[in-house]
């Protein structure tokens, strides 16, 4: 077992199975696992210590990552924030499935403005990072201006809630395109009836259910996010449009159709279509994002802009609150940070 792989992970009992398979496919060292629930079922599960104090692991434990796969009440204190800059002072690297914090409401305090501003939490598994893009990171190089952009960012609680999921999406609209003008979003609760006229919260913190939104930019340019963590299995698929034609990656490949019909590349997996993978695809996902943090030989891609993607969140819950298209520069300017 390579020694720069000893990690304490925090998760909620129903992801045990999928910390199980990670831990496996990344050649993990679980040497603490904690829950929200402080149940001792969990670490037995997964043959390790057990840990009843996320903030103390974090201050003292001399793992080389802490992987937050359910932060349950962490993330929003600045105790909170004073922690994860502990481990990062220390040298101990911290991921997290949930966007942490999940409000840019918050991005006003100092604590957290300097926990965003070191990098001292990684959200995992970056859209943008995606094994698929970065083996079609040519292509993309060549098939050159996007106009248009659709995200498709799909799975179920296990894997991460809906704002995991569109936090992700939102992630990668920011790299490819930039900061949007507008956000025109609306949420559906996952329980059906009357509820399905509920509202989200002003937080990506525990959202469930389904989001979609229509990002404008006022060169003309225009994005749109689909995102589920109730959508059965998952998916994550990215469709670049412009003069080139379309290209879209998947989690196994990509595809480039050009304008005229003609398949101008394609990269894809072997597997019979109907047939399940080997390795679930989330499991797969996030494996590789863990094993990439920890191996010191590949290059980092970076934390992203967390500050600018939570702007971008809120607009978007306040915009499927207001049912009127919101902008993110408008919360950068409420919380000081524009």
């Amino acid at each position: 077992m390579p020694p720069s792989r000893r990690v304490v992970v925090w998760l909620a009992p129903h992801q045990t199975q999928l910390v199980r398979q990670i831990a496996d496919l990344a050649q993990l060292q679980l040497v603490g696992v904690g829950t929200a629930s402080r149940g001792q079922g969990v670490a037995s599960e997964l043959d390790a210590p057990s840990h009843d104090d996320l903030r103390a692991a974090l201050a003292a434990t001399p793992a080389d990552l802490v992987w937050i796969a359910s932060p349950g009440s962490f993330g929003v204190s600045s105790d909170d924030a004073s922690a994860l800059d502990e481990a990062h002072r220390r040298g101990t690297r911290v991921a997290t499935l949930e966007p942490i914090p999940a409000s840019a409401l918050v991005l006003g305090e100092p604590a957290w403005n300097a926990v965003i501003g070191a990098g001292a939490i990684r959200f995992i598994p970056s859209m943008r990072a995606a094994p698929s893009l970065r083996d079609a990171a040519e292509v993309v190089a060549a098939f050159g201006e996007i106009t248009a952009l659709l995200v498709e960012s799909l799975g179920s609680p296990r894997e991460g809630t809906l704002g995991a999921r569109f936090y992700a999406a939102l992630d990668l609209v920011l790299g490819f395109l930039g900061e949007p003008e507008t956000i025109d979003a609306a949420y559906v609760s996952p329980v059906p009836g009357p509820a399905l006229h509920a509202l989200p919260s002003e937080s990506l913190r525990d959202l469930s259910g389904h989001l979609t939104a229509n990002l404008r930019y006022a060169d003309g340019r225009a994005a749109a996010v689909a995102a589920s963590d109730h959508a059965g299995r998952w998916s994550r698929v990215v469709t670049l449009l412009g003069p080139s034609g379309r290209l879209r990656c998947y989690d196994d490949g990509f595809e480039w159709i050009g304008p005229e019909g003609e398949r101008r590349d394609q990269s894809r997996s072997t597997r019979v279509r109907g047939q399940e993978p080997a390795t679930p695809p989330a499991a797969a996902a996030i494996a590789d994002a863990l094993s990439r943090m920890l191996d010191p030989s590949v290059p980092d891609v970076g934390p992203g802009d967390h500050a600018t993607v939570l702007a971008m969140g809120q607009a978007a819950l306040l915009s499927a609150r207001t049912a009127q298209a919101e902008s993110p520069v408008t919360i950068k300017r409420m919380v000081g940070t524009a």
